[in-house]
């Protein structure tokens, strides 16, 4: 008997410590990936051994178990998810769980998902985390050097009091046609040299970029995508030590305030570049950052700041390269699904919402002060595109491909406060130049593209068709009757043929901008104040405004276009070239070279500045190499050396009697050296 007392006294002082039998059941004989064998090996090694059945009197003898001590944490998503492994398989009726057990299965409510995402410094309250999160990175680091010789065409002032824009931009400015004379002391050293002339016609410079376009994937549907540049087509040695922005921040007007760096001489650093204190931009610039989410029975939904690419790029172009400059970038929600082979999508874009109050002082959030001033845009758009898989398995099989779409536009603005002095003024009365705009304009943009084994060919042609009110920049409004009609067209063609294993390259390119009669240059730069401009006088009789321009980050050429016009406008042109690459392996290595003739003419003769239809001649040739490192095809160490030369004809002359004379005498050859190096990722 009192053998029986001690018994029962060990037993109700180790059940307490014991697992329930449902919860041995689940860790022993449950597990989810156990099989038959390993059930019974588990088992035999939970059972009690021969020795441990019996005691020396026959009976049962008790086993105590250690104690489960699960370890402390502040996270209850973090102390669910370890019991996971415990509870999985459990029967549904387990008597004894608690409530609180039962409501760490439940799914947190929006509000609890809410707080988790800014847990506002709170020490005591753990951020949420997500361990499935996928981060991807990719971009390029890129350094150009440039070799500018003779970029103003021999060209300068006409009349001293008006420049001769963009030509002017390109002379150097220690140039004595620029100074009005040599610079104080001269440009050459030594005794009796203070008054030698410089006479420079060439430019020099190098600059760099590192592109970063993170992707945050919090799954196979939902990601956040975005663009970042660092020292984004900084100048190398632009930001020396010492050196300061004229008039900004107490500069007081001096460019060097240093004590320690006086004179650019003595500078030993670079500093990184601070807008409005030695720079005009900041080191870092995002360009742009959105989110997808997608439902693969629907379609996608896009919302944020985000590139706007379309076809060849003569209207909307992205930007992608190496070598690129510029891009489109649009604030925009948009909703893309596909249906039979075909894409379709919309888009409500706020192109530009005018006047913005904007207050340093009083902090609050910044909110658009004029409804009426906002320029609104949709955008529509239907396109049949194969995916990369399904292309190259037509290709393969020796079908032809045929993908193309109709892109659509259209832009509205009523009123403007283009008028303002300061778009950025705290003050909420400062934006009192309020005048109607008056602005509509439909857009439509069709694209083609044919592929059949190694040949490719391409179009896109797009319209502009609207009107305008008023095209006054200033605050006096200048009205006149009938309003402005805007009907202009574009169009490119590009076409490739490869031979010989694909090492062999055949292209003709060609493109079309209409023009107009009554402008002056084929360049944005001298008619930026005013739309309509008459020879000689300022508001002409002419109300139709034709003259179309392409993307500048579509490049027709390396010097003539993409530099001192900065972009295609009112021309047609002609691209034949050829190429061959001397190594192609299917890993991406690349070691090549690429010749091109670029032949340009007017497409309004009376627009030039010689009032002749042909501009000019280029000739373009490059080397270029690519590395096989990196998992894609095009990661890798990246190489270009290109060579330009420009034969102006007639059409960028002057007209006769109006040479200024001295050096000015125009028809002068332009030439570039340019060298790329870079690193994709």
């Amino acid at each position: 008997m009192e053998r029986v007392l001690r018994l029962s006294l060990l037993l109700a002082l180790t059940l307490p410590w014991m697992p329930s039998a449902s919860s041995a059941q689940t860790t022993s004989r449950t597990a989810p990936d156990a099989t038959a064998e390993e059930e019974e090996v588990l088992d035999d090694e939970d059972s009690p051994s021969a020795d441990d059945e019996a005691s020396e009197d026959g009976e049962a003898a008790p086993r105590l178990r250690a104690p489960s001590v699960e370890p402390v944490t502040l996270d209850p998503e973090a102390s669910a998810g370890e019991g996971d492994d415990e509870s999985e398989g459990e029967d549904e009726e387990t008597v004894g769980e608690s409530p609180e057990d039962a409501a760490e299965d439940e799914l947190p409510e929006p509000e609890d998902a809410d707080r988790r995402l800014d847990v506002g410094g709170d020490p005591t309250v753990a951020p949420w985390t997500t361990p499935q999160t996928i981060f991807e990175l990719h971009g390029y680091m890129r350094m150009r050097g440039e070799f500018q010789d003779q970029f103003s065409m021999g060209r300068g002032r006409a009349n001293p009091s008006q420049a001769d824009l963009p030509f002017e931009l390109f002379i150097p400015r220690e140039d004595a046609s620029v100074l009005g004379g040599a610079p104080a002391g001269g440009c050459a050293g030594g005794r009796g040299a203070t008054t030698a002339s410089c006479n420079q016609r060439a430019l020099a410079f190098a600059n760099m970029r590192l592109r970063l376009e993170p992707t945050v994937h919090l799954s196979d549907d939902v990601r956040v995508r975005m663009q970042l540049d660092v020292l984004d087509n900084l100048v190398l040695g632009s930001t020396p030590e010492g050196y300061g922005v004229v008039g900004s921040l107490g500069f007081g007007g001096s460019r060097y305030d240093s004590t320690y760096v006086p004179i650019t001489a003595m500078a030993q650093t670079q500093m990184p570049p601070t807008a409005g204190v030695n720079s005009w931009t900041n080191s870092i610039v995002v360009r742009r950052a959105w989110a997808e989410v997608r439902n693969r029975g629907l379609g996608e939904l896009r919302f944020g700041r985000m590139g706007n690419h379309w076809g060849l790029g003569i209207l909307a172009n992205g930007g992608a390269g190496i070598d690129a400059d510029f891009q489109s970038d649009v604030d925009r929600v948009m909703a893309i699904t596909r249906l039979a082979g075909f894409y379709m999508f919309g888009a409500w874009d706020f192109a530009s919402e005018g006047y913005i109050y904007q207050n340093p002082v009083d902090y609050r959030v910044p909110w658009d002060a004029y409804r009426s001033d906002d320029v609104d845009q949709m955008t529509f758009g239907v396109a049949r595109r194969t995916t990369p898989e399904e292309q190259a398995a037509a290709l393969q099989r020796g079908d032809a491909v045929l993908n193309g779409g109709l892109f659509f536009v259209y832009r509205t603005q009523n009123l403007t406060t283009e008028g303002a002095r300061n778009p950025l003024d705290p003050n909420p009365n400062a934006a009192t130049a309020v005048f109607r705009r008056g602005f509509e304009v439909y857009v439509p943009d069709v694209w083609v593209q044919f592929l059949y084994e190694n040949l490719r060919l391409e179009a896109e042609a797009v319209m502009f068709v609207g009107t305008l009110d008023n095209a006054s920049l200033g605050s006096a409004p200048g009205f006149t009757a009938p309003n402005y009609q805007v009907l202009s067209f574009g169009a490119a063609f590009e076409g490739e043929y490869h031979l010989l294993n694909n090492q062999l390259g055949i292209y003709f390119n060609s493109g079309f901008a209409t023009g107009d009669a009554n402008l002056e240059g084929l360049s944005r730069t001298g008619d930026t104040a005013q739309f309509q401009r008459s020879r000689g006088s300022v508001g002409g009789t002419d109300r139709n405004l034709t003259a179309f321009s392409f993307h500048p980050n579509y490049r027709v050429d390396m010097i003539f276009w993409r530099t001192v016009m900065r972009q295609f406008s009112s021309a047609y042109y002609f691209r034949p070239g050829i190429s061959y690459d001397f190594i192609r392996s299917s890993f991406g290595q690349l070691l090549g070279a690429r010749a091109d003739v670029i032949w340009s003419r007017a497409s309004e003769p009376v627009q030039t500045w010689g009032n002749q239809a042909d501009i000019g001649v280029e000739l373009d040739a490059q080397a270029y190499y690519r590395s096989e490192d990196g998992p894609d095809l095009l990661d890798g160490f990246y190489a270009s050396l290109q060579y330009g030369i420009f034969f102006p004809f007639g059409a960028l002359a002057y007209l006769p009697g109006a040479a200024p004379g001295g050096t000015f005498q125009g028809g002068q050859n332009a030439q570039t050296l340019r060298l790329i190096l870079g690193v994709q990722y």
